[in-house]
């Protein structure tokens, strides 16, 4: 009986404590704003906001394109599947293709992958008779035409035509390079040859072809050596 009182009373004491709010309703008029008809035509008839899609009919060339496609596809996969016979046969296939590609471009596929062959004279330096070429108008004639492994070349021609001249060295014929250093008495020459023999050993037999912007830098080490004879005495 007490409990039950008690339960009576905790519900009834509750409700008494509760205030109820009410939130008055506005009576205030909503503006509802329509776009004018001029603007909604506007946006309709501007290509941007028309998401209709367009249904394409695949001509004979996507047919084709489709056919070839799910072909080599089941074709790869059944070579996968067979393991590494299968990656041969991919290679071979992909090789056999790219030789066709050449094939129809006019590519000799035999000298495709070959070093090219510098388009320049064959011209032995060891047989030149440094005496009779002139050099100055050798080399106008190569910087005009901006070869400037054609011009170290002369440089290096003319150097050894100037060490010569000084009696330096004994030029002769079919003497290499390399065998001019044990008749330089001087070390700084010595020195400048062995300097100016490697770098063009390096543009001239090494196929080096300078450029615009490291040639300066060439020309100014071969005319440095070209002073050095020079003033010899």
């Amino acid at each position: 009986m007490l409990l039950t009182c008690l339960y009576l009373y905790l519900p009834a004491q509750t409700a008494d404590s509760v205030q109820v709010v009410t939130t008055p309703i506005s009576e205030q008029a909503v503006d509802f704003r329509v776009p004018k008809e001029e603007k909604l035509q506007k946006y309709q008839d501007d290509p941007r906001f028309q998401y209709k899609r367009v249904e394409k009919t695949p001509s004979w060339w996507d047919k084709l394109m489709g056919w070839f496609g799910e072909l080599f596809a089941t074709l790869f996969e059944g070579i996968v599947r067979s393991g590494v016979p299968g990656y041969v046969v991919i290679i071979a296939v992909i090789v056999i293709i790219c030789l066709v590609v050449l094939k129809f471009m006019g590519v000799d596929f035999r000298t495709a992958f070959r070093k090219k062959k510098m388009d320049t004279p064959e011209i032995d330096i060891y047989t030149e008779n440094v005496h009779e070429m002139d050099f100055d108008s050798l080399i106008a004639a190569a910087m005009k035409n901006k070869d400037y492994r054609l011009v170290v070349r002369f440089l290096y021609l003319k150097n050894l035509k100037l060490l010569s001249d000084k009696e330096i060295i004994e030029w002769k014929a079919n003497k290499t390079n390399y065998s001019y250093q044990y008749e330089i008495e001087n070390s700084n020459i010595r020195s400048g040859f062995l300097e100016t023999t490697l770098l063009f050993d390096y543009i001239w037999y090494g196929e080096f072809i300078p450029s615009e912007s490291n040639f300066p830098a060439i020309y100014g080490k071969m005319d440095s050596f070209s002073k050095m004879i020079a003033n010899e005495r």
